[in-house]
């Protein structure tokens, strides 16, 4: 019956193969016209976005699609149309957003270019958090329908801790940990925060705040202050939301697109949806210098980029070292961006491609530029650069290690359950679900980790050229905001991708003002196809969990992902600032 199954499978996958290629060609014979002489861009501000196109092996055709554009694409779109002459306005329509703060201020600055030309941006806010309202007060004119409402009402840090839990069940968590701040286990071990944790994450929580205070005061014109004050006032309705001056108009979206074309032409303007603009994009300048840019999205384990079956995805550091040795190879590339958005994970996979970050700098400028997060063995990773960027809000630091395992033998005697073991070496059970550490086990685990953190503090020194003691003073697991991290010494220059761009034109001698083009690595069209017939050609088909896990649940079960013992560079808790 499998077998059935592929072989229906391998032929759908050819009709789907032909229909893709007749297309492309189709394509090539009747090339896409052009945008309008005169156009509105309109842009449906998705409520995701991510980095990169998926390179994991499972074989999907929404991983290209056309409206499914990654960051990137978005951007570089964007800063294209502020030069195309046909484009002669933007209109957003923003809802509920969950990009993350660097991938917004990364947007942001995309805005930001657009309206430099002149060009105006209409934003159409339909209700949502801070993330949302961020972006739409890029805007020129910003407005929002009557019934909307705006959740402008301040940022929390929610930690979840299974202790209670696992009491209940009978489990019984066994971990070691180096950093005074690594507080990764505290989830595992303690009922709420410890001191120190609360300590990291006020100091996160004030850092974000003030970001974002300080934008909204200068895109809305607001004194800071007032910002402030009306933060704590909201929630908004509309009405209320117009009063306070928080946005311009109250109109739907639609009258809002109207009042966007007529205000930039005063003939028919042609709305263009963002997606075909994507579509009808000109060839890339053949002259343009090569930068590769290598996306690093995910938690850091070994082998091959796979799907994480309980949300997001999981980097492979295999994967992530091709990548690297691809950019490497390529003549024509002159210098590689490693944009960098993970919590770290496997210390050794973090190692691996440590490595291969400073064997590529013997061939050309390695830039790290470090997304929403790049913390623990995501910073790890981006030590070993020539240079590392960081938005003011990306969450980094977290040199720190942590590791062990979950007795579970009590929950199997709940279950009625029984376990007998027999073995050979003193050691042998060390790492069995179904007994504690002995205190002689449980000194050679702690030894594990001390040395682990040692080697992460030697690879930082190195890389940031500071002493390892003064990196101690700063490590010990504690998670910084990327404005903190340039305060110390962790980054190198405030910024986004762009910014990256411009410190690889100083490294590889490109002269300011030429044509750079960014190439990704891996090709997403190249993995599209490799994953295609991966898929078909695997043994057994892997048994795929809704996105929709709690998260409670969601946090236990990707840890336990992880073998037991497994020596982690892992940011504490799982970190959203909402």
């Amino acid at each position: 019956m499998a077998s059935r199954s592929k072989a229906f499978g391998l032929i759908l996958l050819c009709v789907v193969l032909g229909a893709l290629g007749l297309t492309a060609v189709t394509r090539l014979r009747n090339p896409s016209k052009p945008a309008a002489s005169k156009s509105l861009l309109v842009y449906e501000v998705p409520g995701e976005i991510e980095e990169s196109h998926a390179t994991t092996t499972s074989f999907s055709l929404a991983s290209l699609r056309p409206d499914r554009p990654t960051l990137f694409e978005v951007t570089d779109a964007l800063r294209r149309a502020a030069g195309d002459d046909h484009v002669k306005g933007l209109a957003l329509h923003i809802g509920e957003v969950r990009w993350g703060w660097a991938r917004v201020a990364e947007f942001r600055e995309a805005l930001a270019e657009f309206r430099r030309s002149g060009k105006p941006i209409y934003a159409s806010f339909s209700g949502g958090g801070e993330q949302a309202y961020l972006i739409a007060c890029s805007a020129d004119h910003l407005s929002m329908p009557p019934t909307a409402d705006l959740g402008l009402d301040g940022l929390s840090i929610s930690a979840t801790f299974m202790k209670g839990t696992y009491d209940k069940l009978g489990i019984r968590p066994n971990f070691a940990h180096v950093g005074t701040f690594k507080s990764a286990v505290e989830q595992y071990t303690r009922e709420n925060l410890s001191p120190d944790a609360r300590i990291a994450l006020e100091a996160l929580l004030d850092d974000t705040f003030g970001l974002l205070v300080d934008s909204l005061a200068s895109a809305r014109r607001i004194p800071r202050d007032s910002v402030a004050r009306l933060i704590d006032r909201g929630p908004f309705s509309a009405g209320d939301a117009l009063a306070a001056g928080l946005v311009d108009t109250l109109l739907h979206e639609m009258d809002l697109d109207s009042l966007a074309a007529r205000a930039v032409s005063r003939k028919p303007v042609d709305p263009l949806p963002f997606t075909k603009y994507l579509a009808n994009e000109g060839l890339d300048d053949p002259t343009a210098t090569v930068f590769a840019l290598v996306s690093a999205e995910g938690a850091i384990a070994p082998g091959k980029d796979r799907d994480d079956p309980f949300g997001g995805r999981t980097l492979g550091g295999e994967t992530l070292r091709d990548a690297l040795l691809a950019a490497g190879r390529k003549d024509e590339v002159k210098a590689v961006i490693l944009r960098i958005d993970s919590p770290g994970g496997s210390g050794q996979a973090s190692d691996d491609v440590w490595r291969e970050v400073r064997r590529l700098r013997l061939k050309k400028p390695v830039i790290v530029s470090m997304s929403n997060l790049a913390a623990s063995g995501g910073y790890y990773i981006a030590c070993g650069a020539d240079a590392i960027v960081a938005d003011p809000a990306t969450i980094t630091g977290s040199i720190g290690v942590f590791g062990g395992k979950l007795n579970i033998l009590g929950l199997y005697h709940k279950l009625g359950l029984t376990i007998e073991t027999v073995s050979r070496g003193r050691n042998a059970s060390m790492l069995s679900p179904y007994e504690d550490f002995s205190p002689e086990a449980a000194a050679k685990f702690q030894q594990q980790m001390d040395a682990f953190y040692r080697t992460f503090l030697a690879r930082v020194a190195e890389g940031r050229q500071m002493d390892a003691t003064a990196v101690d003073s700063i490590a010990q697991g504690r998670v910084w905001t990327g404005l903190s991290a340039k305060r110390l010494g962790l980054v190198d220059t405030l910024g986004g991708l762009s910014t990256a761009v411009a410190l690889a034109r100083q490294h590889a001698k490109v002269a300011e003002g030429s044509s750079v083009r960014l190439e990704p690595f891996p090709s997403p069209h190249r993995a599209f196809w490799q994953n295609a017939f991966e898929s078909f050609l695997e043994d057994e088909e892997e048994a795929r969990m809704t996105k929709s896990v709690p998260e409670l649940l969601a946090t236990w079960l990707h840890a336990s992902t992880f073998p037991a013992g497994t020596v982690l560079a892992l940011m504490p808790f799982t970190l959203e600032i909402r």
